[in-house]
């Protein structure tokens, strides 16, 4: 204990203790005020000493303290490998791991994403559904649970509803149109899940073959709450995934990649960004202008967080993957 802290203990006036702790404070803090001046003078004179006092202050966050698996680095990429071979025979439609990095166009890896997007059965949420639709381009949204041609008040039958797997098939090898021309299938299913007529949940399907990615949905704002918010166009946006560095989350990142098309239009000046920051993936939508220095951004929104709950194979056909509570017992450790 410093000895100014033990002649702080032996004074028995209360005041008296009071003035000298704040006369003990105001010194320190001033010979605080002092070095921090010496210190800006020295560093306008020479420079590289403040590059040299930011390499070394480097804060300690959970980000950078992250805890890698303990796998050895060859076990790591062995392993990388076989999963990448794995799903690229059982979800072809899949972007593999390898195709995020690799410098070949997302084109010849999948299709033009063409999405249909659908709530839960009796859901009474239809403004959330529709904003999602214009987020994805070439995306349709059709109600559930609740068809046009109703029976009437009081009929015994009532409308079938139609189980996920049941519209995946519907999806994945639509019917002709009435002209008798095929019609494009569907690449991915998108359903989304209320609780108290707020969005609590997202459910994507790739087709036909899976997997599916069960998310919940969180912080849901819509464009309209936004201050100063835009008007999205219908545009192709460009697509950013910031932060996803695991063997699953590039997988999530390939989700993502294969639900919008591969050539933006960049005369939209609009940029969707996925960032995963301790495997919660943040979504924000934004229209870019060039001021010359600098650039101008306005958000066009909706904002909502993601958490990955569940990773099935098929379309629902058994659990791949699943978040369980004790994986945060680590907190330095994330999944994606």
């Amino acid at each position: 204990m410093p000895p100014q802290e033990k002649r702080t203990f032996s004074i028995k006036n209360k005041l008296a203790r009071q003035r000298f702790n704040v006369k003990i404070k105001t010194c320190s803090s001033g010979d605080k005020h002092k070095f921090r001046a010496q210190r800006r003078k020295d560093e306008e004179k020479n420079p590289e000493l403040r590059v040299e006092r930011l390499k070394k202050n480097i804060p300690v966050t959970l980000d950078r303290a992250r805890v890698w698996d303990e796998r050895a680095a060859h076990e790591a990429a062995m392993q990388a490998r076989a999963e990448a071979a794995e799903a690229a025979l059982l979800y072809p439609t899949l972007p593999s791991i390898s195709a995020l990095t690799a410098s070949t166009p997302t084109s010849t890896i999948s299709p033009e994403p063409k999405l249909l997007i659908t709530t839960s059965r009796n859901s009474h949420m239809h403004s959330p559904a529709h904003e999602l639709a214009t987020i994805f381009p070439n995306s349709t949204y059709i109600p559930r649970g609740r068809p046009q041609n109703c029976a009437r008040k009081g009929a015994k039958t009532k409308p079938k509803q139609f189980s996920i797997p049941e519209i995946c098939s519907f999806a994945s090898a639509p019917p002709a149109s009435a002209s008798g021309e095929p019609t494009t299938p569907y690449t991915h299913v998108a359903v989304i899940n209320e609780h108290r007529k707020k969005p609590s949940g997202l459910t994507v399907i790739v087709l036909p073959l899976g997997p599916s990615f069960h998310f919940s949905l969180t912080n849901y704002i819509p464009s309209n709450r936004l201050h100063n918010h835009g008007r999205a166009t219908s545009h192709t946006p460009e697509l950013i995934l910031n932060n996803f560095l695991t063997p699953l989350g590039k997988l999530a990142a390939g989700l993502f990649q294969s639900m919008f098309p591969s050539v933006p239009e960049l005369g939209g000046r609009q940029v969707v960004t996925l960032h995963n920051q301790r495997d919660y993936i943040f979504f924000r939508r934004h229209r870019y202008i060039d001021l010359g220095v600098k650039v101008g951004l306005q958000e066009l929104g909706p904002q909502f967080t993601l958490k990955l709950r569940k990773v099935e194979k098929g379309v629902c056909e058994g659990v791949e993957w699943q978040w369980k509570g004790e994986m945060e017992k680590e907190r330095r450790k994330f999944q994606l």
